[in-house]
């Protein structure tokens, strides 16, 4: 009988890594930060590999709480008998060549490591994964040095490399992955598993996931209706075309299902649909920084043209631009020249966008608009570099000015920063809204569609309530 996936995984106090050899010292180094003990298991007895190798797990004088298995897949169900005999609470298995590969032997193989896990009540992640991961102890399968630190959103992979790639890149995002878990062919414990731990694990309030295929598919689409009532649950499933799903087949080896059956799984459990990996990061920040109680917007800019591109875009996603009430136009008006700016919504600011004290009026005056559930401001960064010639702290000045106001008033707020040949005055523009966990895109289409999500989450549970 399968043992329950609990909290205690992710919080090992010591982990051998068995099979390291100079091919896989990686593995030491991802572990560098590990605030528990690291062993090495092989035996040649490697040295200089960071720690110390011993021949068998049995030499070690200490209990294993996890083991990362690197053997080749052979011995992986002599490795599990004895993770077993010692007591080894969770085992990740990094080998590959099991189910994926489509041969009898690696499905028996496969199924072998099952029994054997089971039958001694490990937890199994994998094989052919990168196992689990939790930064705030350093249990860290990324290959970078992203240090321990604390968030609180969780991701589920059937990619290692996807999983290395969003737990990183999601950091230059704002997205602080908390815990992780890369589950390749779940030979044992499905993604479905890990939802079920997710949904009721209070260190983390998001979920997001990349998901190949289901051996269950009804147990996922149980999986996801109840944790998706608990917190959002952000999914990107990839194999939806031919070519797509025999690349999963030789991926993990997990059966992809059809892109209509996969459709009506994420329209019934209600979970937020992301499009491929930028598209499944920004969503992910814009849960993890903002809400957004209602569908109407108001828009924000320098540009007359851009406006009405954004107003454009944003519609067409689902969101809505409505004319402002008179009394917001007044007040906008209060502190514009009538020249070249438009106060109905869009609001184009023109020159007066160069004064804080002018755009910092129009945020509050938004703020305060009833039927304006929340704001989009778009920033062109190659401006802002001009407007640094009249005024060396133009861009500090404008990122507090936004930031000052987001904390001012009932509504968040949602940047867009263009496509631009000065990426180094984007890159400061950028950093500073996301360290303020407000939403920051860079492309119009990407952000309308992350905002929508946004607001249909919102209003899906309204519905329930």
């Amino acid at each position: 009988m399968r043992k329950p996936i609990t909290n205690d995984i992710f919080y090992p106090r010591t982990v051998a890594l068995i099979g390291i050899s100079p091919e896989t010292a990686f593995w030491a180094r991802n572990l560098s930060n590990f605030q528990g003990k690291v062993y090495g298991v092989n035996p040649h007895r490697y040295e200089n590999l960071g720690i110390t190798v011993y021949p068998s797990l049995f030499d070690i004088n200490d209990e294993i709480d996890q083991a990362i298995v690197m053997v080749p897949n052979r011995i992986v169900p002599r490795v599990l008998e004895d993770c077993g005999k010692r007591g080894v609470k969770v085992v990740s298995i990094f080998t590959s060549g099991f189910s994926e590969i489509q041969t009898e032997e690696g499905r028996l193989l496969e199924a072998k490591a099952a029994e054997i896990a089971e039958r001694y009540g490990i937890i199994l992640v994998g094989p052919n994964c990168l196992g689990l991961y939790n930064s705030r102890i350093g249990l860290n399968f990324t290959g970078a040095d992203l240090g321990r630190h604390e968030g609180n959103v969780a991701f589920i992979s059937q990619s290692g490399g996807l999983a290395q790639n969003l737990t990183v890149t999601g950091r230059r995002y704002g997205v602080e992955i908390l815990k992780a878990v890369s589950c390749g062919n779940s030979a044992l414990y499905e993604p479905a598993d890990f939802l079920d731990f997710f949904k009721d694990d209070e260190e983390t309030n998001l979920i997001t996931m990349y998901v190949e295929g289901a051996k269950d598919g009804k147990k996922l689409l149980k999986s996801l209706q109840e944790a998706n009532k608990r917190k959002p649950v952000v999914m990107w499933k990839a194999g939806n075309t031919v070519e797509g799903t025999r690349a999963v087949g030789t991926h993990t080896g997990i059966l992809t299902g059809t892109a209509n059956v996969w459709e009506a799984v994420m329209k019934q459990s209600k979970v937020v649909k992301a499009e491929g990996f930028l598209d499944l990061i920004c969503t992910t920040m814009t849960f993890a920084f903002g809400n957004l109680k209602g569908y109407n917007l108001g828009v924000v800019s320098i540009s007359g043209g851009q406006s009405v591109e954004y107003t454009d875009t944003l519609s067409t996603a689902g969101l809505r631009i409505p004319v402002l009430s008179r009394e917001t136009q007044r007040t906008i008006e209060s502190t514009m020249p009538k020249v070249g700016v438009n106060t109905k919504n869009p609001v184009d600011m023109a020159a007066s966008w160069r004064g804080m004290d002018t755009l910092n009026g129009v945020l509050k005056a938004l703020g305060k608009d009833s039927n304006i559930d929340g704001i989009v401001i778009s920033i062109d960064a190659h401006r802002e570099k001009m407007l640094e010639l009249l005024d060396e702290e133009r861009i500090k000045k404008l990122t507090t000015t936004i930031i000052e106001a987001r904390n001012a008033v009932n509504i968040p707020i949602f940047v867009i920063l263009t496509a631009t040949a000065v990426e180094e005055i984007a890159l400061d523009i950028f950093n500073d809204f996301v360290k303020a966990k407000i939403p920051v895109y860079r492309d119009p289409r990407i952000a309308a569609n992350c905002i929508r999500r946004l607001a249909d989450y919102w209003a899906w549970g309204e519905s329930r309530t």
